[in-house]
């Protein structure tokens, strides 16, 4: 269970969002979510603090599943700053998902993002990554 509004979190630290019922990417600053010791982790190892999701588009009108990535080493991170990582992963993907629900052909509107799409999220997260 979250303890934490991630969604506020997404929403105020986008720092760019391009999703179409296609795909697309979502790129969230996470410097307002980590510790100072993390912070300082992943400034030394010369990388930037930021992370969220993208989906790639299968063809046919059929986007793939939601994914989240990051640009820093996860290693980089104190044990309660890698659970902050995971739930904000998890959260993200979800966001991406509500953004883009509705989109697609007829086949994703029945089966995945339409409205009447019984548990579309998890149907749609066992799609393939990629088509190719």
């Amino acid at each position: 269970m979250q303890k934490y509004n991630y969604t506020k979190f997404i929403e105020d630290n986008t720092i760019k969002c391009d999703i179409s019922h296609r795909g697309g990417s979502l790129k969230v600053d996470l410097t307002g979510l980590f510790s100072q010791k993390s912070l300082e982790a992943i400034e030394k190892a010369n990388e930037q603090v930021h992370a969220g999701a993208y989906q790639n588009y299968l063809g046919g009108g059929i986007a793939g599943s939601i994914q989240s990535g990051r640009s820093f080493d996860i290693n980089l991170l104190t044990k309660s700053d890698y659970k902050k990582y995971v739930e904000f992963s998890d959260a993200v993907t979800r966001y991406f998902y509500d953004i883009n629900n509705g989109g697609g052909d007829d086949y994703m509107q029945d089966n995945v993002t339409g409205a009447q799409a019984k548990d579309g999220f998890n149907r749609l997260q066992k799609m393939p990554v990629s088509g190719y």
